[in-house]
């Protein structure tokens, strides 16, 4: 592994485990095969108020502290469903990754990422426990492959599939420039293409295609 952020940067690190410590007291950092994770209960609350809590472990992201952390539900609460976003290991979906760097084309700190994308995460599956009718009220993604096509459906303006795993691999080998969305696969922190190109079969160009889709 690469000498991750936070142990080139011992300070910054100190400060973030402050910031978090504050708002979620039940949350400690620890660190477990050479990767640092917070673990314990996170709160839902509104004030002094706590209406619900979630047993889970976030995984920090190596490359910068404004990365994207995994998190996971390891309590067992939420069902391993496609439905409730949830994978068969305990991941948790909390974002779709090409639509977050979409949004966030310099990433998020690790506390607004808890007092955001996992607060409405973890509110929804209360929510949906209490059998409300629409318990995602700023929407969600599809699972998986499906939600990779719903997102860039509206990039691209199209919901071919085809098309947009053809868009994807030209823009992952630098075939086309665009303005946007760039900042998907280009950003401050990272140099990674679409996660949305893992998904899609090579595909095969005839000479002079050029940047024909």
């Amino acid at each position: 592994m690469n000498n991750p952020w936070y142990r080139r940067e011992p300070e910054l690190y100190k400060e973030i485990w402050k910031a978090v410590q504050d708002a979620y007291p039940e949350l400690s950092f620890i660190e477990r095969d050479s990767h640092f994770l917070v673990a314990g209960y996170y709160e839902l609350f509104e004030g002094s108020q706590v209406y619900d809590r979630y047993l889970i472990e976030v995984e920090l992201p190596t490359e910068s502290p404004s990365g994207l952390p995994v998190v996971r539900e390891i309590g067992g609460r939420i069902p391993r469903e496609s439905d409730r976003h949830m994978e068969a290991d305990g991941k948790a979906c909390i974002v779709l990754p090409d639509a977050f760097w979409y949004e966030h084309p310099k990433g998020m700190s690790l506390l607004d990422f808890l007092d955001g994308p996992v607060r409405g995460f973890f509110a929804a599956q209360s929510l949906i426990e209490l059998n409300i009718k629409d318990p995602w009220p700023v929407g969600q993604w599809g699972h998986a492959h499906a939600g990779i096509i719903d997102f860039y459906s509206g990039v691209f303006g199209t919901t071919d599939p085809e098309v947009i795993c053809r868009y994807l691999n030209l823009l992952k080998r630098g075939a086309i420039k665009t303005r946007r969305p760039c900042s998907v696969w280009k950003r401050d922190n990272a140099s990674e293409v679409p996660s949305g190109a893992a998904q899609c079969p090579p595909v095969t160009y005839s000479k002079g295609r050029g940047s024909q889709v």
